[in-house]
This record gives C-alpha cells, structure tokens and sequence, in this order.
C-alpha cells in the first residue's frame, strides 16, 4: 500500500506549499524532499445552480494521482477485462453521504443521509514507471440536488481490496437560495475552455503555477449599464484569514465575455467540466482569461467589481501548484542554505541577513538578476540550479552523508551539471576510480572501502 497524503481521510484540500513559504524551524531537506514527492488527492466541493433556481447542485469533483494508488501487477488468474497494454491495475471507489443539519462534534450516528452517491472504477497502467507518476491519474465526481439550507457530510474512500472505507471528518457546508444570493461564484476553468465545454481545473482551489487558465464568474444582479471587472491580488494568510498585500492585475470584462440569461450544467461525456446554454436561465455569467503565467508561485485573491460599486460581488482564493517543485523551494531558509555552493560565505551571510521579509526580497533579487527570461515570471536557471541539488541529495547521498549534495560528486553535479561522460576504473590493487569529463575540466573521484563515499582527488 503507498503512503497517503490522507490524515485519517481529512483530505477536502491537499495542495502543494506555496513558495517560500514555510519557515524553517526544525525542517530538514529530507522532510522537505518527501513533502514534494508526497502523492495528491485533490477533491473540491462546488454548488451550481438548478433550472430550479431555488435548488442548487452539491458537486464534489475529485482528482487522484497515479502515485496515490496501489497498483497491482496483471497476473493471468485476474478475472479482470484490461487493455492489451495494460500491466498494472488498481480498484478505487468514493462515495458520499449527505446529512441535514451542521455538523458537531457528537456523531450523529443514527441519523440517516438525505443523499448518497458513489464513484468506482478500475484503473490501468502500461508500466510500473507509470504507477508512479504525478501527471496520470484518475477523475470523476459525486452529485446531489439540495434545496437550501444547512448540510453535513462524509467522504468514504476505499483502495484495492479494503474492506474497511476510509472517512473523511463530517464537515458543514451551507446551500443557498441562489434566487436571492447576493455574492456571485467563481470557477476555475482549464484555458482552453469555451462556453459550451469548460473543464474544470479539478484541483482544489489550486492552478498549475506557469499556465494561464479561465475565471467563470457568475455575476448577482447582473446590470448592462455597469462595467465589470476582474481584480487579482497577490494574498497571504494571517491567523487563518487571508490578506491582500498588492494589487497585481485589474481586468476589464467586455461585454463580448458576458453571457446572460444562462444555465449552468454538468456536462455528460466529461466528468468535470461544465457547459453554459445561453438564452436559456436566469443566471448570468463571466468568462474571463488570467494571465497565470505572469505571476510568481504564491497566494492570490480574485475579485470580481463593478465600476460603481467596489463592494466584492464574487471572490475566491487561488493558490498556485508547482507539481514538480525542487524541494528546496518549498523553504526560504533552506534554498538560501542551498547556496552555498555558488556564493562566497560573506555572500550568503548578506542573502540570509534581516527579517523573512527582507531574506526573501535578497533572494528574488539575486535570482531575477541571473534569469535568461526576464520577460516571462519563470525562472529557468534558478530552477535547474535547485533540480540539481535534488538530484544530488538522491543520487549521491550514503550512510556516512545522508545529504548527497554536501559530497564531492554532489558538489561538482550543482556547479558544472551531468559530466559529457562518467568513467570508473577497477584496479586489481587500490581504490575505484571514477572520473567525470566535461567540456573544458575533469575531475577524478576515488573511492574508499565499504560504504565510503567517493573523494575528489584530482580536477
């Protein structure tokens, strides 16, 4: 069984930290390594609502990497219809029960649900590379129609042949007239959307930092004399309330985005996308382009205003998900450390040198002077700089240094990268050789007995 991302199932957001973000207290790059390679469950509840404007659906859409499911290997015995290519399987089901009522901390054990509904599939893989991946994965979603008012519920998940499900804790959520809601939805739509077919992100309220994505906004009391727009800021959270630091981006809504007098559905042949029928509801609504690739990897806030009214008619709360972030960048105090092989110590004593505030600008600046695309957010020396120290944390490390970049070759890998050629030599009487060659130097590496790590000798 892999390990879970699930604290005794509490998984209603399960997202990657934001850059930077975590002070480093008691945080080794080891726990920070597993952190990053850790599997994801993104599930996200969101309501739309009915032809019935009174009723609203409850929707849980829902996304597990291939990295978070135990597979198992095809054997000719299982009696399962798998594809030709197909080596691995992998069994999961998801369902849900919908309660009446807030939650408390009593169970309310013998109260029955006013919904259930449930979710399974059988999953395949063509190779065991593929079991491990963070870019395949299954999808689908759970609905229910609820008439307004207060529910709870609980999430069951059940992997391969348990036979006990995994729940979720009960959790409050609050369906509203949408007749009369004042305070208008946003849903985070993949940038190739139209308004006939928008898949969802189906990541929480997480968006791939670097890719551009789609706003649906349905607007409250929709005005045709008004001017709208769409207003991101960058956020952070302070005691569990989130805070606008800096207006980043105010964008126009023409009236060319806006479609009125729409319904809002599910789209049958995809899972989780939606579809807008214009001319046929009482709803209106926004599509509008973010420019995501133009922002840093953090927290932001999206706000939907009217020219005459700054009062906030929809909001939501982005973060931004690196998939396969270096560590290192998961900790402000630890990718300063990580430095110390390019800068001289009075260097990275000045970097490391006032509050968090102040080491962060240091180390954005050192960074976005060195970036070969100044004109795009991504930094691609920084990244490959701390792709670099990962890999020599894992591929150098041994009993005697459990942290593979403060070896020899582990150096050498983050200066000067992959050598054009790696050498090992076996003398009959000595030590092994390795020598790496590049360009324009080599360097020759010589082993000592047992686990020993390799020594740098000769360059």
């Amino acid at each position: 069984m892999k390990k879970f991302t699930l604290s005794l199932f509490t998984f209603l957001l399960i997202s990657s930290s934001v850059l930077l973000s975590q002070r480093r207290g008691d945080i080794s790059y080891a726990t920070l390594a597993n952190r990053a390679s850790t599997p994801n469950f993104f599930i996200d509840a969101i309501v739309i609502p009915t032809e019935n404007t009174e009723q609203a659906k409850l929707i849980f859409i829902f996304k597990m990497e291939n990295s978070f499911l135990p597979f198992k290997k095809l054997s000719v015995d299982d009696e399962i219809d798998a594809p030709e290519t197909a080596e691995f399987y992998s069994m999961a089901r998801l369902n849900t029960e919908i309660f009446k009522g807030k939650a408390s901390k009593k169970e309310l054990k013998n109260i029955a649900p006013v919904s259930r509904d449930l979710w399974q599939d059988t999953l395949f893989a063509n190779n065991y590379e593929d079991t491990k991946s963070k870019m395949k994965y299954a999808s689908g979603r759970l609905v229910t129609e609820l008439d307004p008012g207060m529910y709870n519920y609980v999430l069951q998940l059940s992997l391969m042949d348990e036979t006990d499900d995994r729940n979720s804790q009960r959790r409050s959520i609050s369906i509203k007239n949408f007749a009369t809601k004042n305070k208008g939805e946003i849903y985070l739509i993949k940038s190739s959307g139209t308004p006939s077919d928008m898949e969802l992100i189906n990541m929480g309220n997480n968006v791939i930092y670097g890719e551009d994505y789609k706003a649906l906004i349905r607007i409250p009391d929709y005005s045709p004399s008004e001017n709208y727009k769409l207003v991101i800021s960058k956020s952070r959270i302070e005691k569990n309330d989130t805070t606008n630091v800096s207006t980043l981006k105010s964008i126009p809504i023409s009236a060319d985005r806006i479609f009125t007098n729409s319904t809002l559905s599910l789209l049958d042949k995809k899972e989780t996308a939606l579809s807008l029928d214009q001319n046929n509801g009482s709803f209106s609504y926004a599509l509008v382009d973010v420019p995501n690739s133009e922002f840093e990897n953090a927290l932001y806030s999206l706000e939907l205003k009217s020219s005459t009214n700054e009062n906030v008619q929809a909001t939501k709360v982005v973060r931004s998900y690196w998939p396969d972030i270096p560590p290192s960048l998961l900790n402000l105090d630890i990718a300063l450390d990580m430095m110390k092989y390019i800068v001289s110590e009075e260097q990275l004593k000045n970097l490391k040198s006032g509050n968090s505030v102040q080491k962060e600008e240091n180390f954005r600046s050192f960074w976005s002077e060195r970036d070969p695309t100044p004109e795009t957010e991504f930094n691609e020396l920084m990244t490959e700089y701390y792709r670099r120290v990962h890999y020599a944390f894992v591929e150098y490390r041994s009993p005697e240094t459990p942290n593979g970049q403060d070896t020899d070759r582990g150096e050498v890998y983050i200066k000067y990268g992959p050598p054009n050629s790696r050498n090992r030599a076996f003398p009959k009487k000595g030590k092994v050789i390795e020598t790496w060659t590049y360009n324009n130097r080599t360097f020759v590496f010589e082993k000592g007995s047992g686990f020993s790590e390799f020594m740098l000798v000769g360059k």
